[in-house]
């Protein structure tokens, strides 16, 4: 009979042992699959340290848009594009894509991807000469719709994917940070000045700190879409029509 009790108490032992063992497996992963939600929602870019929005996350996530995006990237390369950019940041649409009933990320047609290499040099160039550093990429392709109801220029270069939005330093700038972009502006304007016509180099300077380039035309302008608001401008410039951006 204590025989019998002691296989029977040995065999309790061990199958609760395999039920803590069970139960302790369960919860690494639960903690496992809980670390993994928060690196989905916190991934940081390692390139440039910045954080990656969730809503890109889960728009790459597709395998249609992860493939485009390789493939996009890929001819980049084999160009010589060096320029890093985010993702999240390249892709991104306008600031008015939820009023405008338009999506928040967006590949170009592929037809269309050739266009924004020339403007990539461009942005190469004035990273390698150490002109900008701290600088987000707030706009490169916009569909014809898109573009139309964010108020665009009917002729704007970005249908085209062939102009790139930045803004120097951040959205709302202290004084320290003003003198900053004030002369990351002069240092654009010195470039395009002496590069800008060889480039083919498009240049818009915004009071905001916005800047667009594209590899479109030599020519400049400013608040007002025109040469003469363009702080680059001086008297060797004379054609007063209005710029497309």
């Amino acid at each position: 009979m204590k025989r019998l009790h002691l296989i029977g108490w040995m065999s309790c032992i061990t199958a609760c042992s395999q039920n803590a063992v069970n139960i302790q497996q369960k919860l690494d992963t639960t903690n496992q699959s809980l670390s993994d939600v928060s690196k989905v929602k916190y991934q940081v870019d390692r390139r440039s340290e910045k954080v990656v929005p969730e809503s890109f996350i889960n728009w790459e996530s597709h395998v249609i848009n992860h493939q485009a995006i390789e493939r996009y990237k890929n001819l980049l390369k084999l160009q010589g594009i060096h320029a890093d950019i985010p993702d999240f940041e390249f892709f991104q649409t306008a600031r008015d894509w939820q009023r405008c009933n338009a999506t928040e990320f967006e590949v170009p047609p592929q037809e269309l991807w050739r266009n924004i290499v020339p403007t990539l040099k461009i942005l190469d160039q004035l990273i390698a000469q150490r002109i900008l550093h701290d600088f987000t990429v707030t706009s490169v392709y916009r569909n014809l719709n898109l573009n139309q109801c964010a108020n665009g220029a009917s002729a704007s270069k970005h249908i085209f994917n062939a102009a790139l939005d930045f803004r120097i330093g951040s959205e709302t700038p202290d004084e320290k940070e003003l003198v900053l972009i004030q002369s990351t502006k002069v240092q654009i304007c010195q470039f395009w000045r002496d590069y800008g016509q060889q480039l083919n180099m498009g240049l818009g300077v915004y009071p905001s700190g916005q800047i667009h380039i594209d590899s479109a035309g030599y020519r400049t302008w400013g608040a007002n879409h025109r040469y003469d608001s363009s702080p680059c401008m001086d008297n060797f410039l004379n054609n007063g029509n209005k710029l497309d951006q």
